[in-house]
């Protein structure tokens, strides 16, 4: 359960209000001439209570600013009789309560222009009196310097608010910036999931269909080797996904020993070369950019044994001083892949290479991919 702090504060300042106008009505009753109903005394209840009314209807919350100002200026207006009829009374306090909430309640302009009234009413009633100057003066003083407190303590309150507002904006954008990071931290999942699977599912048929040809051929022993390589597959396979684990968790690729046993593992799978060169002087990278790097060779090489079957293939990782920079060839094979227009990013019903692009530019990178020749080439370059 939330607490509402701003509802207990603007209380806490309306009981202090209340205790306030209790504290100057028992003085004003305490002090002669003593409210009664004839002459003087009627002239001081009705001002008491009216002044009363007024400072109460000043201690209304803010979506009654009708009654605020009228509350004000009946306050005012009070406290002007009041300090004439009863000249030895603390009357005063009337109007320095109606400059001190006008300062609170108001703009700048209302509240000066409220307290100028009161204290030109103030000083008109104890010059017609008599009163000294210094009377005046002292009383005057007083007056501006509750209108003061008043405005400060406005522009304290207003200041809160806007600390508030700020807070809650501030809250809210990292609620959003947390829902985004949730967002990306899936993509990222699912990218891994596509990835692994595609690798390892794609040899993993192409064992079987060799299998099953061998076995339609009347070629056991040699099928039974195919099902041997598909058994291993499945343990690359489960071996590939707890490496997927990791790198989700943040440890980085060892990326030229990773390229060169997807070269072997296509040789092997495949039966056609790969061949795997490192040019520059191999550094640590970040975990997005080899893991960017290794899932954009291992999509080049499924891609190749899908559409391009006896195809050979070339990876070279280049170190740069800036950038490393991947580039996957192959020679086209049996042309089984469609040609792909300007701007293609995947293979038909595929979503390999948009998530490779998507990885790419994740991590800051440019990826690219189309025909080479009689072959397809792939190309991705991430900082680091």
């Amino acid at each position: 359960m939330r607490i509402n702090l701003a509802r207990y504060e603007a209380l806490w300042h309306q009981l202090r209000g209340v205790a306030g106008l209790a504290a100057i009505t028992w003085a004003m009753v305490a002090t002669a001439p003593h409210p009664g109903s004839a002459g003087t005394r009627a002239v001081t209840l009705i001002g008491i209570v009216a002044a009363a009314c007024g400072w109460l209807a000043a201690l209304l919350p803010d979506d009654r600013p009708v009654l605020v100002v009228s509350g004000l200026v009946l306050c005012a207006g009070a406290g002007v009789v009041l300090t004439v009829s009863s000249p030895h009374s603390p009357a005063v306090g009337y109007l320095a309560a109606v400059c001190l909430y006008g300062g609170v309640r108001l703009r700048p302009l209302g509240s000066v222009t409220l307290a100028g009234g009161a204290l030109g009413g103030y000083a008109l009633g104890q010059f017609t009196l008599g009163a000294t100057p210094i009377r005046m003066a002292a009383f005057g003083a007083g007056l501006v310097v509750a209108l003061l407190a008043g405005v400060i303590r406005r522009q304290v309150d207003h200041r809160a608010e806007q600390t508030q507002l700020l807070l809650a904006e501030s809250q809210l954008a990292r609620e959003e910036q947390a829902r985004s990071a949730a967002l990306a931290e899936r993509a990222r999942i699912a990218r891994e999931i596509h990835d692994v699977l595609a690798h390892s599912l794609a040899a993993l048929s192409v064992q079987l269909e060799t299998a099953d040809a061998l076995l339609e051929g009347d070629h056991p022993g040699r099928a039974r080797t195919t099902l041997g390589r598909a058994r291993q597959l499945t343990r690359e396979g489960l071996a590939e996904t707890r490496q997927a684990i990791t790198a989700l968790r943040g440890d980085a690729v060892p990326l030229p020993q990773a390229l060169t046993s997807l070269a072997e593992a296509y040789t092997a799978d495949i039966g056609c070369p790969a061949s795997s060169t490192v040019e520059g002087r191999p550094r640590q990278l970040s975990t997005d950019a080899g893991l960017a790097v290794y899932r954009t060779a291992q999509e080049a090489l499924t891609n190749a044994s899908k559409h391009a079957s006896g195809a050979a293939v070339t990876l070279r990782l280049a170190y740069r001083p800036t950038e490393v920079a991947l580039t996957v060839t192959d020679t086209g094979g049996e042309p089984t892949r469609q040609p792909a227009p300007a701007g293609a990013t995947a293979p038909a019903g595929g979503y390999g290479l948009t998530g490779l692009r998507e990885r790419a530019e994740l991590a800051g990178g440019m990826f690219h991919a189309g025909p080479c020749g009689d072959g397809w080439r792939v190309d991705v370059s991430i900082p680091g």
